[in-house]
């Protein structure tokens, strides 16, 4: 099973930099099945990483847990909605893989 659980990441401000997910292990297939977990909304896209100005496109998702899909895991950026910062939880797995069950 190739589940990595992420560290967890403290995603900027609306009026922030982007972040970019942390990296994955060496030799790791960046074309995974993603999901992010925040308590807060937040944009997750492909804009450029530390950069503030919305330079390509990103997606809005509610809080909880959300899949992004299969996606190329080290092109994604996350940032909050809102003028707050709040923590992220990211886990992935690779597309040969079946994902956890459950909430």
């Amino acid at each position: 099973m190739a589940l990595i659980f992420h560290v967890g990441i403290t995603s900027n401000a609306r009026t922030g930099n982007w972040a970019a997910l942390p990296a994955l292990p060496a030799g790791v297939d960046p074309m995974r099945e993603v999901v992010l977990s925040c308590a807060a909304p937040f944009h997750a896209g492909h804009c450029t990483k530390d950069q503030a100005t919305d330079d390509a496109g990103f997606f809005f998702y509610d809080a909880g847990r959300n899949s992004l899909g299969v996606v190329d895991y080290t092109k994604i950026t996350v940032r909050q909605v809102s003028g707050s910062s709040a923590s992220m939880f990211i886990h992935s797995y690779s597309i040969s893989d079946e994902g956890p069950e459950g909430n």
